[in-house]
């Protein structure tokens, strides 16, 4: 135990070192944009970002078909293969680029639907839409890039490549938002996916001959099938998340108001903010670690670590937020968000499940266990679909963070009890 321990310590403080910078400049931005964003746009102008970037966000995780997972693992078990390496990346390449164009046509034919559905019938934001089409094919790439990057171990690549684009994006969106608006900062979000393509293709044609990826005689099919299982567990939760905070977002505007939707999306980025630590320490070290035992009950000691060392820490930053809740928001935000203080709670009560029981079912996809997994997350989506329309409904938008902790808190109670054996 001491030796697997001392394992431990030694990982977990490599891997933390290695991602560190990136995430405290995510964050950094993350709050100046929060800060800029309340300032220049308000709440309705939050409310409508945060659907147009839920729409972005499902849109680039159907134009990349979930692929990225297995273009990681493939590369990194067979980088020595160029034969083999190249023959997904082609194949992948084609795909993308194919799928993509096709999603361009779908989003800039039907920009006016979109308009409607998303952004409250406000048609002066179109445009951002018809932007978004052209530039799609762009982020697909980018994402498809950065995979590649990140098959052949090229952290430091990947991480300032991380950096730039929130650098950049924050400076990007700032700047678009003063000149603009609203209007602006939704064009921010779909004009910054050609300069990370930039960036990223930089990096990856440097790992990667351009010609030989071009060369359609490696176009295999086949390819596709051989990372198909990680590529549908990662494109069902990628798709079907940001179109379920969509929906919840709608609901708020239909039984409150389009400002009282900004207020939960305006509590939805605090809690990214805290929970980007837990997500990605849990992505970049433990999925790797417990991917390489043979039975799920070898991972215990590594389960235990978490609960020991990782998750006591997050908790108590939990309720240190809590009793810090009206100066946080009152850094970040104007008057206007003064409401978002009554959120916390149920807020922090969902978070706090999320992350006990982010160890346990990150084991699906250390172990592939595929039928279990894609029930658990129909099971969860569904609570909080249907627990947020009653919450809503009937406590208003607070219902929204209260549904959001009811999920969680059940969604915890069914891993442990599909787990219990080994633990």
């Amino acid at each position: 135990m001491s030796k697997i321990r001392n394992f431990f310590y030694s990982n977990l403080f490599r891997v933390s070192s290695l991602n560190s910078l990136s995430l405290l400049i995510r964050i950094f931005t993350g709050l100046v944009s929060s800060w800029a964003i309340s300032r220049l746009v308000g709440p309705s102008g939050m409310a409508l970002m945060g659907n147009f970037r839920s729409f972005t966000s499902s849109l680039e995780a159907v134009g990349t078909l979930g692929l990225q997972n297995g273009i990681v693992k493939t590369i990194a078990e067979k980088q020595k293969d160029k034969k083999e390496v190249y023959t997904l990346l082609s194949t992948v390449f084609y795909v993308l680029l194919g799928f993509s164009a096709l999603l361009s046509s779908c989003v800039f034919f039907n920009s006016d639907y979109f308009t409607i559905t998303l952004l409250n019938g406000n048609m002066q934001y179109e445009l951002a839409f018809k932007i978004v089409a052209l530039t799609v094919p762009f982020g697909i790439l980018h994402l498809f890039f950065t995979a590649v990057i990140n098959g052949f171990s090229a952290y430091k690549k990947v991480i300032s490549t991380t950096i730039f684009s929130h650098v950049f994006g924050l400076f990007l969106t700032v700047f678009l938002m003063w000149k603009w608006g609203v209007l602006g900062a939704l064009l921010a979000v779909s004009l910054l996916s050609i300069f990370l393509f930039c960036f990223s293709g930089f990096y990856f044609t440097k790992l990667v001959s351009v010609s030989t990826l071009l060369d359609f005689q490696n176009f295999d099919f086949n390819q596709i099938k051989k990372i198909w299982v990680y590529a549908s567990m990662a494109l069902f939760s990628a798709i079907v998340s940001p179109l379920i905070y969509i929906y919840i977002r709608k609901l708020i505007m239909q039984f409150q108001s389009l400002e009282a939707s900004g207020f939960y999306e305006a509590m939805n980025r605090i809690s990214s903010f805290y929970m980007m630590f837990i997500t990605s320490l849990v992505s970049l070290y433990f999925l790797p670690e417990m991917s390489k035992t043979i039975r799920i009950v070898d991972n215990k000691p590594i389960i235990y670590q978490y609960y020991k060392t990782i998750f006591p820490v997050f908790a108590l930053g939990l309720v240190l937020l809590y009793f810090m809740r009206d100066t946080v928001v009152e850094i970040l935000y104007t008057d206007e968000f003064s409401s978002v203080s009554n959120l916390f709670i149920w807020q922090l009560v969902g978070d706090f499940f999320r992350a006990a029981t982010l160890i346990l079912a990150i084991q699906f996809f250390a172990k592939r266990i595929v039928k279990t997994y894609f029930i658990t997350e129909v099971l969860s989506f569904s609570i909080l679909c249907i627990s947020s329309y009653y919450c809503i409904q009937n406590f208003g938008l607070e219902g929204a963070v209260m549904a959001y902790a009811i999920t969680y808190v059940l969604y915890f109670l069914a891993i442990v009890f599909y787990f219990r054996k080994m633990l």
